[in-house]
């Protein structure tokens, strides 16, 4: 689970965290510490989707050569 550190603390698996910085932590240990004080959670942004390309489509007669024309 991704936390942001409001308060500088430690844990036995990252260390000592200080207050701004993000860790990506278990989510027991992510927990104890967003009920304690010292973490709050981040929000994921979405994921962007991606525009669609607008595509000319169109085309004239001359643009089609087929063997039968010859």
């Amino acid at each position: 689970m991704r936390v942001k550190i409001t308060e500088k603390c430690y844990t036995g698996t990252q260390g000592n965290m200080f207050a701004g910085e993000e860790h990506d932590i278990d989510e027991r240990i992510a927990e104890k510490l967003i009920a304690r004080g010292y973490a709050e959670p981040v929000k994921e942004k979405k994921a962007a989707k991606p525009k669609k390309k607008l595509m000319d489509r169109a085309f004239g007669a001359s643009d089609l050569d087929t063997p039968e024309d010859e």
